[in-house]
């Protein structure tokens, strides 16, 4: 009986130092992460779940008082909000299909060229990426300043008039979306150029002969391979063009007659101008649903297409 004992015991400590053994690897895999677990905690979950809470408060400098879903009722009754809410939607038509289209087709023309020549492309393309949004606007804004702006300039060497590109509500909301475009296409354009490069020429050797065209080739090759790139593309422009903010904030502030004031401006006057804390927290609650159903909606089209 000790014996038999004795050697269910053994069993019982094998399987044990079995069960630690295959929890030490992944336990080292997490210890690892653990700093960049907590950072994600601390400045996106915890904000997150926070901006949930507050958008049930009336939340100012002086306290908070628990008021249920009122903010969200009187939300969607402020003229401000949904007039902001149009134009975001109105940039995000207008940017995103413009920076697909663009990327794609500036990636098309750099595919074939030389790897010297591709390389220094790659650089100019990605240099705004790198300056970050703040100085390619406050570039932009001395392009279009009225007195001596570079655009004003060449217009003067035509024996043309002055523009006022921000003054107007057409002008500067298009000369927004010149911004928004400038520094937004040379990631897509990196993308787009690895996924074409990554097919196999094969492909279209075998399709020159069977007597396909430049068309047959581009939708029946091309376009199917680098579908993934254009989903991810789409989504990630749609979601940086809804959050647009500082080139609002550098040029025009939302104005002329609140002509380019997004949803994200909106929360930024009603946080820190206002200071309606639970109402701004509304405002970002209902930015951050219409984003996820946005991008949920484009990935079921995409893919389902694909």
């Amino acid at each position: 009986m000790s014996a038999k004992l004795t050697r269910n015991d053994a069993a019982a400590a094998g399987r044990a130092r079995n069960v630690l053994r295959g929890w030490r690897e992944p336990a080292w895999g997490y210890a690892f992460i653990l700093p960049n677990l907590a950072l994600i905690a601390l400045f996106f979950l915890y904000p997150l779940f926070n901006t949930f809470r507050l958008s049930l408060f009336q939340a100012n400098m002086s306290g908070e008082t628990f008021i249920g879903l009122d903010n969200f009722r009187s939300l969607f009754a402020d003229d401000v909000v949904l007039n902001s809410l149009k134009h975001t939607f109105y940039f995000a038509l207008i940017i995103v299909p413009i920076i697909v289209a663009l990327s794609f087709t500036v990636a098309g023309m750099m595919k074939d060229l030389r790897p010297s020549s591709k390389a220094l492309f790659r650089v100019v393309f990605y240099l705004p990426v790198v300056a970050t949004p703040v100085v390619v606007t406050m570039i932009w804004a001395w392009m279009y300043n009225v007195n001596f702006g570079i655009l004003n300039y060449l217009r003067s060497l035509l024996h043309l008039g002055p523009v006022q590109w921000l003054g107007t509500t057409s002008g500067a909301f298009f000369s927004i979306v010149i911004v928004v475009v400038t520094w937004s296409v040379g990631q897509p354009i990196i993308l787009y150029l690895a996924s074409m490069d990554g097919i196999s020429k094969d492909l279209y050797e075998a399709a020159e002969l069977d007597g396909a065209g430049p068309l047959r080739k581009f939708f029946a090759i091309t376009l199917p391979l680098i579908a993934n790139t254009t989903l991810f593309v789409t989504v990630t422009t749609t979601i940086s063009t809804f959050q647009i903010f500082v080139v609002i904030h550098l040029l025009t502030r939302g104005g002329p007659y609140f002509s380019t004031e997004t949803l994200v401006y909106t929360i930024y006057r009603t946080a820190f101008t206002s200071t309606e804390f639970g109402a701004a927290s509304a405002q970002g609650v209902v930015l951050f649903v219409i984003i996820m159903v946005i991008a949920l909606v484009q990935l079921r089209l995409i893919r389902s297409k694909a």
